[in-house]
Parts: structure tokens; sequence; C-alpha cells
């Protein structure tokens, strides 16, 4: 019988393959523009299903791959690995209140009641933090790097020079991609039965 810790790292080895494996796949992209992926729900399935330490692992084996196949290395991969470790670390703080019950276990958020409580803490805390990230860091290289400008000129030209259109952007692409990562990983999980089946449960 395979021991935790073994079930652990082999669990998160094949979801850190289907990072990959969603990192490589096309991406659609909504109406709006923006590109959909689902790099991170293989990160969030790990925590329903093991806990947050194989998702720790799955986050930063993602963010390994994403430097070596990723978008923009290795500023994509550490933006990617800052918004995705709110989507766990949030709800995993959660179930040391009352919120997580006796037992702290992930399955508490089978709830969808806990669970829509657990998303909106930690999309809003992801929002804040690529709004800052991006701001201060990633956009300001990005533009340097790809169009030659400055951030202000970049910033004059994308968002006419208003603060509140940059953060309405990055804070609705965050929401967006938060949601899908939640919703995808929370069906899987809870609805396809796959953390009753783990658990041993009928």
């Amino acid at each position: 019988m395979l021991t935790s810790k073994t079930r652990i790292v082999a669990a998160a080895a094949v979801f850190i393959a289907l990072s990959a494996l969603f990192e490589l796949l096309p991406k659609p992209r909504v109406p709006w523009g923006m590109s959909i992926d689902f790099v991170a729900v293989p990160v969030l399935l790990a925590f329903f299903l093991f806990g947050v330490r194989c998702a720790l692992i799955v986050s930063f084996g993602m963010f390994i791959i994403l430097n070596f196949i990723g978008f923009f290395p290795p500023v994509g991969a550490i933006m990617k690995l800052a918004a995705t470790l709110p989507m766990f670390l949030i709800p995993a703080l959660l179930l040391y209140t009352p919120l997580g019950g006796k037992d702290r276990s992930p399955q508490v958020f089978s709830s969808p009641l806990k669970m829509l409580i657990a998303a909106a803490l930690a999309i809003t805390v992801r929002c804040i933090a690529m709004v800052i990230l991006n701001y201060y860091w990633a956009i300001p290289i990005f533009a340097t790097v790809f169009f030659g400008i400055s951030f202000e000129e970049f910033f004059e030209k994308q968002f006419g020079g208003a603060i509140w259109a940059f953060i309405w952007y990055v804070a609705s692409m965050n929401l967006t991609q938060g949601i899908i990562d939640v919703a995808v990983s929370w069906a899987v999980a809870f609805k396809g039965r796959l953390a009753s089946l783990l658990a041993g449960q009928p």
C-alpha cells in the first residue's frame, strides 16, 4: 500500500504533467480578447484532493515548467505563480477558522457556500496582488523588452494614463481566470466525486 507521502509525490507528478500539457494546448479566447488557460487547475485539484503540501509542490513544479515552455520567462512564470498561490493558500488558511470545521480538511469546500466564501476572498487577494505586481514590476519590464518604451509611455498609450482603467483591466482578467480555475477544479474534485473516491467514500 502506498504511504501518504508516496501518494502525494505521485499525485504531484501527475498534476505537474497536466499543467505542462495545458500550457502547450491552444488557449481559447473570450470575446474581449483575453486568453483563458487551465494551467493552474491541477494546482487547485491537488489542494482539494491531497491538501496544501501537494498544491505547493505542484505550484512550484508549474513554475519551473513555465520557465521553459511558458510566455516571457521568468516574468510570466513568476506572475502565474503569484496569481495561483492565493487561490489555495487563502482557502487553506480558512480551514483554521470556524469555516474549516473540526477536521480542517479541504473536503469542507465541497459545500458550495463555503467554496464561494473562500473563492471570493482568494480572488480578491489575487486581484490586489496582480495589480501591484503588474504596475510596479511586470508591465515596466514588458514595455521595455517588447516595445522599447518606458512604462509611462506604455501606460499612456494602453490606458490613457488612467489608473482606474488599468486596475479594472488587470482585476477583470484575474477575476475571470480565478473563477474559471475554481469552478473547473471544484467541479472535477467534488461534482466528479474524485475527492470522495480518494477518501474511500461511496
